[in-house]
């Protein structure tokens, strides 16, 4: 600016002062006014219009897609070509720049003029930063939010199809007694790999698991349906359905029938699948009947409830399958065609179907009108129906019911796995519907069903994950959360959480069942086998608590005074409570003198140096298989888990007792990490003879 534009300025800076008003108070009153008028503006439209709200956040809804307010748009915008390390640019420094740019505007544009036509470089700017951040807007605006990605659905069952279902087919038999861990582990007839190589211990596990668990549709079918329809058995009263299966023939309407002695012929892990099956929600159970033979546990799904529905509505051609003309001869072809067609005529090609059709047909066996067409679409492959229209066998309801189950179960509601572990850890005191019953940490006392809508409605899952982790020591809960010394972990625990939700809209019972109360006092022995003996083993031989019985136990605990402390006031950070507010002063003692007479359990010396199967073996069964096997992590189900599996493997160094992490776990080294088992130490005697065995060579 010359000296004659700021004497000009000047001259006209004074003129309009004169005819202007003063800034106190006038200029500030008009200002007051107007902010007081859209402060009104502002509650009459939320008070009249509102503030619109979306549906509660579900953070297993992976379809959902989060968006800013609109005046955010053009930063979240912004946010995508600056992804990753490189967001800082985006939310940081550009904006930065913008408010600093702003703060220096008196300093960078000094001219007098003040038309926006007269101030080009101000006004471009201006009109840059404008035009950029509308563009950003609608861009944001245009372009669809990222789709969620589809879940992985069934591991297990994805484990299966993957490794065994090429030979073995759908399903597989196996004998009773059968060590399936070892056999897939290590591979035991021709032509099987030894699975150790490829699969982790909890991957052995878990397929070990889906193997021998047969499913609640499958057990109704081959024990109830000749005679029963699922649909008649559901809504009958749970507590009668299981009296059926106890009672066996002496149930009155089966009197007379030629059925089994199911108490016998079904295992109690097998007799609680089939009550599950029978009082599960209708979506779990249609999932269970239609789909589980293909899909496993869960299905693979991403999308939202409208598009799984339509899947399942329509059925068909969403899958392709190879072209098996590169893969299987012109014989092994027509051979499959005719099998498709009369599956009666072509028996010997069962083998064949089950080796390469069934991982994704299932038991079920495709339709074909002629062997020539049969053969042309295995030959060449592509989309082809390969699954039901279940539009046509469902009804409405059966459709909404199967859609919302099977989507839960893609998004990871791991209610399958927590009716496991309730049938394992819950159901000997809270029964296998949650119904309750006589508590047997205290005489007399009934444990109320937790599986009643009333139970359930008043608490939500932070609290029943809070009373599972924690326990209830008053009413002789013990915790089972791994921070306060159970065996279950955070995922366990919300699984459990996860399957006790699935009663809350049918629940199985109301009311406790009638349970005659013991009113005489327990005695020592029944206090024993009812509460002891859960952790401590039916004989005090040890299990997730260390053993009662023999020398090592009676030496630590000296006095019977430090027996009834150690009861009375319980072990912290273990699964053992303080009883003492539970049981009598009398009760106790009369413990104390029940376990002081456990005899110990005499083994016999073997003959040379320790191996693995004679001496070892034995002490990693009945000291650590609870947890190490199923549990995941170091297995010590057999001889060559022991060696090689676990996080830190190996474990074991043969002929090394101090490079063998085992060896110092056992012993208490505090920089190997926590003590081995967390109960309590091994007897010197079995930890010597660990040592010995590792010491000569650890000999299988």
């Amino acid at each position: 600016m010359n000296e004659q534009d700021k004497k000009q300025y000047q001259a006209e800076y004074t003129e309009a002062k004169k005819k202007g008003v003063p800034f106190f108070p006038d200029i500030l009153f008009k200002d007051a006014v107007i902010a007081l008028a859209v402060f009104l503006i502002l509650i009459g439209l939320a008070y009249a219009v509102g503030i619109p709200l979306e549906a509660r956040a579900n953070p297993a809804d992976t379809g959902y897609s989060p968006r800013p307010e609109w005046y955010f748009l053009p930063v979240f915008q912004l946010l995508k070509y600056f992804p990753g390390k490189l967001e800082v640019i985006g939310v940081f420094i550009f904006p930065t720049i913008g408010i600093l740019l702003l703060l220096a505007l008196p300093l960078l544009d000094r001219g007098p003029k003040r038309h926006f036509l007269q101030r080009p470089f101000v006004t471009g700017i201006t009109l840059l930063v404008l035009v950029a951040g509308i563009g950003l807007g609608i861009q944001s605006v245009r372009e669809a939010p990222p789709p969620g990605e589809a879940v992985a659905g069934d591991q297990i069952a994805a484990l299966y199809s993957q490794n065994c279902s090429s030979c073995h087919g759908p399903r597989i038999d196996v004998a009773a007694g059968t060590d399936l861990h070892n056999i897939i582990a290590q591979g035991s007839h021709e032509g099987m790999p030894a699975w150790n190589g490829d699969l982790t211990s909890d991957q052995i596990d878990a397929l070990a698991g889906f193997i021998l668990s047969p499913a609640g549709s499958e057990l109704f079918s081959d024990n109830c349906g000749a005679c029963h329809q699922a649909v008649d058995l559901v809504a009958s009263d749970p507590i009668e359905l299981r009296s059926s299966l106890d009672l066996g023939l002496t149930y009155p309407p089966h009197s007379g029938q030629e059925i089994p002695d199911w108490s016998k012929s079904l295992t109690a892990d097998e007799r609680a699948s089939l009550l599950n099956f029978l009082v599960a929600p209708d979506g779990e159970r249609l999932f269970e009947v239609n789909c589980a033979s293909c899909h496993g546990q869960a299905v693979a799904f991403g999308g939202d409830q409208a598009q799984l529905r339509e899947i399942i509505l329509k059925g068909g051609r969403h899958l392709d399958m190879p072209a098996w003309r590169d893969r299987l001869s012109d014989a092994q072809l027509d051979l499959l065609a005719q099998y498709v067609v009369d599956p009666a005529s072509a028996l010997e090609a069962s083998a064949l179907f089950a080796s390469n059709c069934s991982s994704c047909h299932g038991p079920r066996v495709p339709s074909a009108s002629d062997v020539a067409s049969a053969k042309e679409i295995i030959a060449s492959g592509g989309a082809h129906e390969t699954m039901p229209i279940w539009g046509d066998v469902l009804t409405a309801e059966q459709l909404d019911a199967l859609t919302q189950y099977a989507l839960q179960a893609a998004r990871g509601t791991p209610s399958e796995v927590g009716r496991e572990l309730f049938a394992g850890n819950c159901a000997g005191c809270h029964g296998d519907f949650g119904e309750g019953g006589a508590n047997p940490a205290r005489a007399g006392d009934i444990i109320a069903p937790i599986s009643s809508r009333e139970y359930l409605g008043t608490r939500d899952d932070q609290t029943l994950r809070q009373v599972i982790s924690q326990g209830q020591p008053d009413f002789g809960m013990s915790p089972f959360g791994t921070a306060f010394g159970g065996p279950l972990d955070d995922e366990q625990v919300n699984a459990i959480v996860a399957f006790l939700r699935t009663w809350e809209d049918n629940p199985p019972v109301e009311t406790p069942p009638e349970v005659a109360a013991v009113t005489a006092p327990l005695s020592a022995s029944q206090i024993f086998t009812d509460i002891c003996a859960r952790c401590h083993g039916p004989a005090g031989e040890g299990g997730l608590g260390p053993a009662l019985r023999g020398g090592e136990f009676q030496s630590r605990y000296a006095t019977d005074q430090a027996i009834f402390d150690t009861i009375s006031e319980g072990h912290e950070a273990t699964a053992m409570i303080a009883w003492g507010e539970i049981l009598t002063s009398l009760q106790i003692q009369e413990l104390v003198q029940y376990i002081r007479g456990l005899q110990p359990t005499e083994v016999p010396p073997s003959a040379g140096p320790p191996t693995f199967s004679a001496d070892v073996a034995p002490i990693f069964k009945a000291r650590c298989a609870a947890c190490h096997g199923s549990m995941g992590g170091w297995d010590s189900s057999s001889y060559s888990a022991v060696m090689t599996s676990g996080e830190r493997a190996p474990v074991i160094v043969p002929g090394d007792v101090q490079a063998s992490l085992l060896a110092s776990l056992l012993q208490g080294d505090p920089t190997a990490g926590m003590q081995m088992p967390p109960g309590g130490g091994l007897p010197p005697s079995e930890v010597q003879t660990i040592l010995d065995w590792i010491a000569g060579g650890a000999p299988e």
